[in-house]
């Protein structure tokens, strides 16, 4: 099978990556190209806290809420010094709400996920393979339980419903596990907390999707092994809020505008 991904170095595809080019396609050939921020933002790093702290505390029963918080804040603090030693531009008022608002994050999720019991694995990788596509799409789930898998989601908004890109990614796990996803939103304001169980619906459209947007960026790269030729295909939109300062900087020159 010809395979355009083998020319610009790219392995297997991502839920990740595919949500990002059916949203900006742009930003997603910026990343083919090499350019990656990795740092991310506070709320990023809010939600990857959140997310390590309790996948931990549900296989140790034994410790503390407080200590499982504080795995939060040191996952966080982490992050927040790997920032400042790469000389990145620090929003002190960002950092500050998504870190003081950890604790509301972590108080409802604790009992709510230690009631589901012990998981069968967390951070399991997982791999799913199409016959039109010569690259796997490779991913790594949340939480599985006996036939359910579980993705967390901190949010500062609840939605009234599960995003599409949200329900693309899950649907990958539950395709590839054979099993039902669900959405756990940790959802937490200044005046409350809780988390909200939604369940990921019509699976086999969300997956149409996902095969049609991988058999995309394999048509899109397939046009050049030259990054930039490919790039000319598209025209960024740098005013989207996806696109970090430094992605934006990166931008400009592959474009050359």
């Amino acid at each position: 099978m010809n395979d355009p991904f083998a020319a610009h170095d790219i392995t297997h595809l991502s839920a990740s990556a595919i949500n990002e080019y059916i949203a900006n396609p742009a930003r997603w050939i910026l990343h083919v190209s090499g350019y990656r921020d990795n740092l991310g933002i506070p709320a990023m790093w809010r939600g990857i806290a959140v997310d390590k702290a309790l996948s931990r505390a549900c296989f140790d029963t034994s410790v503390s809420e407080a200590q499982i918080i504080q795995w939060a804040f040191d996952e966080f603090d982490t992050r927040l010094e790997d920032a400042k030693a790469s000389g990145a531009t620090i929003f002190e008022a960002k950092v500050a709400t998504e870190r003081d608002n950890l604790t509301r994050y972590m108080q409802p999720a604790i009992p709510h996920f230690r009631q589901l019991g012990v998981p069968l694995a967390t951070q399991k990788k997982i791999k799913l393979e199409f016959e039109e596509l010569p690259i796997p799409i490779i991913g790594y789930l949340d939480l599985l339980y006996d036939g359910v898998v579980r993705d967390i989601k901190s949010v500062n908004r609840l939605p009234s419903k599960v995003p599409d890109a949200t329900s693309r990614q899950l649907a990958i796990y539950a395709t590839a596990e054979e099993c039902t996803p669900v959405i756990d939103y940790v959802h937490a304001t200044k005046t409350q907390s809780q988390v909200v169980v939604k369940p990921v619906l019509d699976i086999e459209h969300h997956m149409m999707v996902v095969r049609r947007a991988a058999l995309n960026m394999m048509n899109l790269l397939s046009y050049s092994s030259d990054i930039q030729q490919v790039a000319s295909l598209l025209v960024p939109d740098l005013d989207d809020w996806r696109w970090s300062d430094g992605e934006r900087e990166a931008a400009r020159e592959l474009w050359r505008i």
